[in-house]
């Protein structure tokens, strides 16, 4: 908005509040009608030639951005780039994105409408698992066999829950397997890698629940667990040394790694080796599989009420297991009086403070009076993913900082 239309705003919002005043025996009386029109931002704007305005910008933009992609086009014609076509498809929405994020594994096969109809009547998390079983139903219908039918639909829903605007869809997911039990029986192993990390836990968690609605979609078995394929994951969580908001129990990992309908798998992350159960049947090698420990730790117990509300309001059987992890919060915060007011105090995380390299200088300590702190956002002064610093703060560390 230019300078000019700002000061016509003010303008005609001064002399619409001065012509709805009267005078009453010499003292200023705002009538009730003023007061009401003051708290109304509206007043004054000429709103039909503002929306022309913005109409007109927005078009101005499509244009531009129309000119990029044809000399993007013409440049990539020469032949002189990896591949020859521009590789980021322009979208309109939710629906978009994910057809065309998505458009190697689609193979043609149409999805932004049917996402835009669900949409318009469930929210995303349920359009997620719902437009993941029509689409995995579908392929199974057009003669794709099992493996990809499961996989792209897994792949469908995980974009609806990320918006379609990560890469987890497309490289958090490495594969689908259709693996036998011991007594013979398929069930579904999803094959997570690093990049599920950008999902989030909530994601993480639901793309296993995804996972087990297109399995009973398509009449395949449940995961039935060894042994050894539950003391695995346990070994692996205790030689990790990377950082996980949550890490589970032995016990608490027995239960999920039992109880979970789908079997959690994974790529080797970790250069580390699992000594007692290195060679375990249906996991490929003996290094440790970060996807798995993301998406147990990060998802299935800290997402565990998420999963519960879509669990119980879909009615899906064999999820019982997670209301023990959903209610565990509560559980531990239960109190007889629940009455009046509560105080505690926040005792500082100083988890961090371990991966200081020595020798580096330490400005503060956590919740320490007079140290930094951590904004997450943008802010005015510094964009998205920057810092900023006081220059006071330069200045008595003597450019230490510059």
């Amino acid at each position: 908005m230019n300078v000019g239309l700002q000061q016509e705003i003010l303008v005609r919002r001064l002399h619409h509040k001065v012509s709805t005043t009267t005078v009453v025996r010499g003292s200023m009386i705002m009538s009730s009608k003023a007061s009401t029109n003051e708290l109304n931002p509206l007043i004054g704007i000429d709103i039909p030639r503002l929306e022309k305005e913005m109409e007109r910008y927005q078009n101005i933009l499509d244009e531009q951005a129309d000119h990029a992609y044809r000399v993007a086009e013409q440049a990539r014609n020469l032949g002189l780039d990896p591949k020859p076509f521009v590789e980021i498809p322009r979208a309109a929405d939710l629906a978009s994105r994910t057809e065309k994020l998505l458009v190697e594994h689609l193979e043609s096969y149409p999805v932004a409408d049917d996402i835009r109809a669900l949409l318009a009547e469930h929210d995303r998390e349920t359009t997620s698992i719902m437009m993941a079983q029509r689409v995995a139903k579908g392929f199974r219908e057009k003669g794709y066999d099992m493996v990809k039918s499961i996989d792209v639909g897994l792949r469908v829903g995980l974009a609806i829950l990320t918006e379609a605007v990560l890469v987890a869809p497309l490289e958090g997911i490495s594969e689908v397997r259709l693996l036998n039990n011991v007594d013979g029986s398929a069930f579904v192993s999803v094959h997570f890698a690093g990049p599920i990390r950008a999902a989030g836990g909530t994601a993480q968690a639901l793309a296993v629940l995804i996972a087990d609605m297109i399995r009973r979609e398509l009449k395949v078995g449940p995961y039935i667990p060894s042994d050894g394929e539950v003391e695995r994951v346990k070994e692996e969580f205790g030689l990790y040394r990377g950082n996980l908001q949550y890490r589970p129990s032995p016990a608490e990992i027995d239960e999920i790694v039992r109880a979970c309908p789908v079997m959690i798998n994974g790529e080797s992350t970790e250069s580390i080796e699992c000594a007692g159960y290195g060679r375990v049947r249906n996991i490929d090698e003996a290094r440790i599989r970060g996807g798995v420990l993301l998406v147990i730790g990060e998802g299935m117990c800290l997402k565990a009420p998420k999963i519960r509300k879509h669990t119980e309001r879909l009615d899906v059987p064999g999820w019982d297991f997670i209301t023990k992890f959903a209610s565990k919060g509560k559980e531990d915060g239960d109190d007889s009086d629940n009455h009046g007011f509560k105080t505690r105090r926040v005792a500082p995380i100083d988890i961090f403070m371990k991966d200081i390299i020595a020798g580096r200088p330490i400005f503060g300590g956590p919740q320490q009076p007079g140290g930094f702190r951590l904004r997450y956002g943008r802010g005015r002064p510094s964009g998205l993913a920057a810092a900023s610093l006081n220059p006071a703060s330069m200045l008595v560390l003597d450019d230490f900082i510059t």
